[in-house]
């Protein structure tokens, strides 16, 4: 009797264990499926307050030394008017991806992950002279040029009002960045809207060596 208490016992521990090791290699295979921990991210948040009257473009860069991963960007502020607006991170490479937009067609926000996969910037240059650094912001975010603007092509509603953390295709991104590598913002804005970006929130990933 006590014989099979003992193996029933050690088979109960080897089902503890064999579980305990299906949970820890979900957390290792699987770190954006809803189980946190065990992932080397840091999410910021950062006032930005800009407000765009006209399409215009901003260099995106960071004054940090290291390099590191940009994982996710999401923005929060308000649209004053009727008609579109939407924001575009470029890598001056033909390769952008849709941040945010106030036509309605579908789910906006974390609902609508589409992914963008790596891009990488182009090296910084500035006909200004050095990017001006702000010690309180781990982004660097600066005016660069006003654009024309674009006519979108869609049949949806407009939203006008607050937004609170939206992306689209900037939920889950890998876009590598350093002091020497930049990326545009591209704001496009009909006339008569006035877009305010309140602030930015993002996740970032250090790149490990070897």
């Amino acid at each position: 009797m006590d014989e099979e208490k003992e193996k029933s016992r050690i088979y109960q521990i080897e089902i503890i264990a064999a579980f305990a090791l299906l949970v820890f290699s979900a957390i290792l295979l699987f770190p954006g499926k809803g189980i946190t921990g065990f992932v080397s991210a840091e999410t910021k948040t950062q006032q930005i307050n800009l407000t765009i009257a006209n399409s215009q473009s901003y260099i995106l860069t960071t004054k940090d030394d290291n390099n590191f991963y940009l994982t996710s960007l999401m923005v929060s502020g308000s649209i004053i008017g009727n008609g579109s607006a939407s924001i575009y991170i470029d890598n001056g490479k033909g390769e952008r991806r849709l941040i945010y937009s106030n036509i309605i067609e579908g789910e906006l926000g974390l609902g609508g992950i589409t992914g963008m996969g790596k891009i990488t910037g182009n090296v910084v240059k500035s006909d200004k002279g050095e990017i001006k650094k702000e010690e309180s912001n781990f982004l660097v975010i600066e005016y660069l040029e006003n654009i024309e603007g674009v006519k979108e092509d869609s049949k949806g509603r407009v939203y006008s009002g607050d937004f609170k953390y939206k992306c689209i295709d900037s939920c889950s991104i890998e876009m590598l960045l350093n002091k020497d590598l930049s990326y545009q913002l591209l704001f496009y804005v009909d006339d008569g809207i006035i877009l305010n970006i309140d602030e930015i929130t993002y996740n970032i990933r250090e790149v490990k060596n070897g």
